[in-house]
């Protein structure tokens, strides 16, 4: 089972990702898809954006939005982790927005996993997966979701972009 494919024509045999806890579940985010990590900043709201995004945060003199993915999963305002929080810019690897970059929210620091083209992935129902997942997979015992990054990038189109 063949899950990485961002920049790859062909399957890889391994590939490096990111866990990160997003506060009701873990995503798998390929290295591939992700600048940089940095920690928790102010950020700037702005009232026309949708209830799941934070707002504006600065970021290598680029303005990128800052999203809850489990928010825009639910369509629900954003929650606030606190101070334990970071928070994971991504590359955009989708056009037909303006935004190259956007960021997501996290709890805690994102640890790494190196996942094998033979690990042993236990894949669950695609009927009870949730909003912006392609895949939602069991490995090494803990419960893993790999983003539908077309679909996040298509609600991305929500965000005005004035900055």
């Amino acid at each position: 089972m063949s899950l990485f494919f961002l920049d790859h024509k062909s399957p890889v045999a391994q590939i490096d990702c990111l866990s990160i806890n997003i506060g009701q579940s873990n995503l798998l985010v390929p290295m591939p898809a992700v600048a940089e990590i940095v920690l928790n900043q102010d950020f700037v709201v702005e009232e026309q954006s949708p209830q799941w995004m934070f707002g504006w945060i600065n970021w290598r003199n680029l303005s990128i939005p800052l999203i809850d993915f489990a928010a825009l999963q639910q369509e629900q305002p954003c929650i606030n982790f606190g101070n334990n929080t970071r928070i994971v810019v991504l590359n955009s690897l989708v056009e037909g927005h303006p935004h190259r970059y956007y960021a997501i929210i996290c709890k805690g620091f994102p640890h790494t996993l190196r996942v094998e083209e033979d690990s042993a992935l236990s894949a669950q129902n695609e009927e009870t997966m949730e909003a912006c997942i392609s895949v939602s997979f069991a490995l090494d015992g803990h419960q893993l979701e790999l983003p539908d990054f077309e679909e996040i990038e298509t609600h991305l189109r929500e965000i005005p972009n004035n900055h």
